[in-house]
């Protein structure tokens, strides 16, 4: 359902613009004007003096593949008591397909993929004639991919000062903003100094330090695909995250803002196991030579070469095959919300759960390393399911949320910051459930 609820602005009217917002009226005053470059990093200090007071800080920090059920199975003191304080969620549902860079724009946009049009990893454009890929830095840096209004361009363009280390989608210009500091993706960099670095953007001087932050781990998600969920691998980077979590909390006491600053949890997608032992062959399907193939894995896409898209898919469900089911892109099931982008493939593969779409090409080879766990499945599938918690002053405590879909998650951010949200998939209802007021 389609919203934009009324919220009552707190930090001002928005400022003129020419390449990003650079400060707004806060409290009768007016802010010093950042001039640093985006991205650039004063050296982190540990433990300095307290800060003076500032207006409440949001953190949205993700831990990418962070299964619902981890919290429970895996020690994680500092997330679970962050749980049981605040606001937990039984399982967040991520959007379909249930991969990283589609779930991580729909946190931040409350849009389904097929709206704002980041429709998997990798995919094909077909009025670009090009492919989007998450590891090439064209995709990331070039906003012709990337539609909706992410949470941080919302913030600037009401006078919030965003910065974000590393989140999908935010290495670009939306709307012909940017937040006022990012950093561009380094998967090698570690943890505790993606906290340190987030930690110094919060030491400038009042009038320059973001209001909102984005943090994202990937070091779960790493673990679960080499390894598989329930691995002892798995754990340990359950433990490393939590250890990563705590020195942030620790690094906002220091400065005095602990008690000021909001905290929302996120995982895009949960992990199931799987391995070559349960693998649905594509030329078992099709003559590939006559398709363009997309996407492998939990879910499969083509384009045919020849013939139509109708012909291929009969052709398919003739043989029958097991473990899989075959669609139209119009066909697929309307409440995984996947039809209405010509990204999406004519002709779609969705897996069951655990079973993975693979070609035959370089089988031999790639079967001896093959991953032990992953992710793309059907979001109802219970291994699917991503974590959710909020603390901090803003949200209610020692709440348990039944399960819900993370299209609701934008309108939850700009409400904890009083921000007015862009036309998006979501409701209010996280808002009403989630908020101390």
């Amino acid at each position: 359902m389609k919203s934009r609820y009324n919220l009552l602005l707190r930090n001002g009217r928005l400022l003129p613009v020419k390449f990003r917002p650079l400060g707004a009226l806060r409290q009768g005053f007016l802010t010093s004007l950042c001039l640093l470059l985006a991205g650039a990093l004063p050296g982190a200090a540990l433990e300095p003096a307290s800060l003076p007071p500032a207006p409440n800080l949001l953190i949205l920090i993700s831990i990418d593949g962070f299964r619902w059920d981890y919290l429970e199975r895996y020690p994680a003191p500092v997330l679970q008591k962050l749980a049981a304080q605040g606001v937990r969620a039984e399982r967040m549902n991520p959007a379909f397909p249930s991969k990283t860079f589609p779930n991580h724009y729909t946190l931040v946009t409350g849009l389904y993929p097929s709206h704002h049009g980041i429709v998997s990893n990798w995919f094909f454009d077909p009025a670009l004639q090009e492919t989007f890929g998450m590891s090439k830095p064209e995709s990331n840096a070039n906003p012709r991919w990337w539609g909706g209004e992410p949470i941080w361009i919302t913030a600037e363009k009401q006078g919030v000062r965003s910065a974000c280390f590393f989140w999908p989608g935010s290495e670009t210009t939306s709307h012909g903003l940017r937040p006022s500091y990012y950093k561009p993706f380094n998967g090698k960099l570690p943890s505790n100094d993606r906290v340190d670095g987030l930690l110094a953007w919060l030491d400038l001087p009042a009038g320059q330090r973001p209001q909102l932050a984005t943090l994202y781990f990937d070091i779960v998600d790493h673990a679960g695909h080499t390894f598989g969920p329930d691995a002892p691998e798995t754990q340990a980077a359950v433990a490393a995250v939590d250890a990563a979590v705590d020195r942030l909390l620790t690094g906002l006491t220091a400065r005095g803002i602990r008690e000021h600053t909001n905290l929302v949890i996120v995982a895009d997608h949960g992990m199931a196991a799987c391995g070559p032992d349960k693998i649905i062959f594509l030329e078992d399907l099709m003559d590939t030579a006559t398709v363009q193939v997309e996407s492998l894995g939990p879910n499969g896409g083509v384009r045919p070469k020849t013939g139509t898209a109708a012909e291929l898919v009969a052709s398919i469900r003739a043989k029958k095959p097991a473990h899989v089911q075959v669609y139209l892109r119009e066909e697929v099931p309307a409440d995984l919300h996947y039809r209405d982008n010509p990204r999406i493939p004519p002709v779609m593969l969705i897996a069951d759960d655990h079973w993975n779409i693979e070609s035959r090409v370089g089988w031999s080879f790639r079967s001896r390393t093959y991953s032990r766990g992953s992710h793309g499945w059907d979001p109802a599938t219970s291994d699917m399911g991503a974590l959710f918690l909020a603390q901090g002053p803003a949200f209610r405590q020692g709440v348990l949320l039944k399960a819900f879909d993370n299209i609701h998650v934008y309108n939850l951010l700009c409400a904890a910051l009083s921000l007015q949200p862009a036309t998006n998939d979501g409701d209010d209802r996280l808002v009403r459930a989630v908020l101390a007021k």
